[in-house]
C-alpha cells in the first residue's frame, strides 16, 4: 500500500505540473492549424492513466483474485509480445488478403485479447526491472523503489522535431499522435518548412517518459524491457541533477538521453535474462575479421553528419540539404531505408550519442566511465549528479579544449 500511496503522490504531482504548463498563445498560424489535430494530449494521458493505474491497483489486492505464478506471468508476457508481431502481420496482408473481412475480424480479436493481458503484463515487466533495480541498490531500507516503475505499453507517440536549417540543433519539438501515415507526416514537414523556413522531421518513438511513461507495444519483449527501463531512468535522474538540467543545453540533453540509453540496455539485458534463461551479448564478434568492401552503417552514417555539418558551416544549405537527401537514396541502395535525412533527423537522433548519427563525444565519455565503474548502480548514481557535461569530463580527467 505504501507503493500505491507513492505512486498516487507522483501522479498527482505530475498533473498539476502538466496542468500548470497550459499556456494561451498568440493567433495559430497555418502549421499550427495543421498539425493542432494530431497533438498528443500528455495531460488527457495523466488524468486517463492515473484512474487505470488505481483501478487495476485495487483489483491485484482483492483477496478473491488469485495470484498467477512467476513462470505464468512471464508466458503470458511473452504471448502479449508474440501477438503484436502476428497483429502487424496480418495488417502488412490486409491489402492483399483473399478475404478482408475475416483478416480484420482476426485483428480484432487478437487485439482484444491483448487488452486483457495488458494490465498483468504491465505489472510482470515492472516486477521485474524493479526487482533488478533492488539487486543494484535502488531500493529504500523498507524495500521501496522510488520512483515507481511504472508504465503503459500502447501505441507510442510520434515527435515533430524543428532545427534551424543553417545549423543542426533541435530547437522544438511536439508531440504527435501515433500513427500518422507518410504521406501526412510529408504534409505537415513541408508546411512547416514553407512557413516557418526550418528543418522538420516527423519520427515515431519507442517511448515517452510521462507518468507512467507509454513504451511502444509493437516491439519484442526484449526491446520493450530495455525502453521501460530506459524511461524510468529519466524518472529517477528528474530527482538528481543531471535531469533537473535536462534542457539546459543540447549536450545536457546527450548527456541525459546517452546515459539513460546505456543504463537502459544494462537494466534490460538483465531483466530479460531473469525472465528467458536468454543471455544477451553485446560484444561484437571476433570469429572473422570485418570485411573491408561490406557496407558500415555506422561510418556512412557519420560521414553525412560530419559532411553535412561542413558544408552548412559555409553557407551552403540548399547543397547540404541536397547531399542528405543523396546520402538517404545511398542507405536506401544499400539496404537502410530512411525516409528522410535532414537538419532535424540528425538534431533527433544526434541526442543518443552512442547512435550512428551523432558526432558527440559524450557516448565515448559515458561508456569509459561505465568501464572505470564495479557496477551499473555506480555508473547511474555517478552520471545522476552531473549538472554540467564538464562535470564528466572533470570526472574523467578530460583536459579542458
Amino acid at each position: 500500500m505504501f507503493k500505491i500511496a507513492k505512486r498516487f503522490l507522483l501522479l498527482s504531482v505530475v498533473t498539476l505540473v502538466l496542468l500548470g504548463a497550459v499556456q494561451s498563445g498568440d493567433s495559430p498560424s497555418a502549421s499550427d492549424v495543421a498539425i493542432a489535430p494530431h497533438k498528443y494530449s500528455l495531460l488527457r494521458w495523466e488524468v486517463d492513466h492515473i484512474a487505470d493505474k488505481w483501478v487495476n491497483k485495487f483489483q491485484d489486492i482483492l483477496p478473491w483474485n488469485s495470484e498467477p505464478t512467476r513462470d505464468e506471468r512471464i508466458a503470458q508476457a511473452q504471448e502479449f509480445f508474440s501477438l503484436g508481431v502476428q497483429i502487424k502481420d496480418l495488417e502488412r496482408e490486409i491489402l492483399t488478403a483473399g478475404d478482408f473481412a475475416a483478416t480484420t475480424e482476426r485483428i480484432g480479436e487478437l487485439e482484444q485479447r491483448r487488452r486483457e493481458m495488458q494490465p498483468g503484463v504491465e505489472e510482470t515487466l515492472e516486477s521485474e526491472i524493479s526487482a533488478i533495480l533492488a539487486e543494484e541498490g535502488f531500493s529504500s531500507r523498507i524495500g521501496v523503489i522510488f520512483p515507481p516503475v511504472d508504465t503503459v505499453y500502447s501505441k507510442s507517440p510520434g515527435v515533430l522535431i524543428r532545427s534551424p536549417r543553417d545549423r543542426i540543433a533541435q530547437v522544438s519539438s511536439t508531440l504527435l499522435k501515433p500513427g500518422i501515415a507518410d504521406p501526412e507526416r510529408e504534409r505537415l514537414e513541408d508546411l512547416v518548412f514553407r512557413e516557418e523556413s526550418v528543418s522538420a522531421l516527423v519520427v515515431s518513438t519507442g517511448g515517452v517518459a510521462t507518468y507512467p511513461s507509454v513504451v511502444s507495444d509493437s516491439g519484442s519483449l526484449h526491446n520493450a524491457l530495455i525502453i521501460t527501463a530506459h524511461e524510468w531512468l529519466h524518472h529517477w535522474f528528474f530527482f538528481q541533477p543531471l535531469g533537473q538540467h535536462f534542457w539546459d543545453n543540447a549536450d545536457m540533453t546527450t548527456l541525459n538521453e546517452t546515459a539513460a540509453s546505456i543504463g537502459g540496455e544494462i537494466i534490460g539485458d538483465r531483466a530479460f535474462t531473469a525472465m528467458t534463461g536468454e543471455t544477451v551479448n553485446r560484444e561484437p564478434s571476433t570469429d572473422e575479421p570485418p570485411d573491408p568492401d561490406e557496407f558500415d552503417f555506422t561510418t556512412e552514417m557519420r560521414e553525412t553528419r560530419l559532411t553535412a555539418e561542413a558544408m552548412l558551416a559555409e553557407g551552403k544549405i540548399e547543397e547540404a540539404e541536397s547531399y542528405m537527401n543523396e546520402r538517404r537514396q545511398f542507405m536506401d541502395d544499400n539496404g537502410y531505408f530512411i525516409r528522410k535525412i535532414n537538419q532535424a533527423f540528425f538534431a533527433f537522433h544526434g541526442s543518443y550519442a552512442t547512435g550512428a548519427a551523432s558526432v558527440s563525444p559524450i557516448g565515448g565519455q559515458l561508456e569509459e566511465l561505465q568501464a572505470a565503474v564495479d557496477s551499473p548502480e555506480e555508473f547511474i548514481k555517478t552520471v545522476g549528479r552531473f549538472a554540467r557535461v564538464e562535470d564528466l569530463e572533470d570526472y574523467l580527467g578530460v583536459p579542458p579544449s
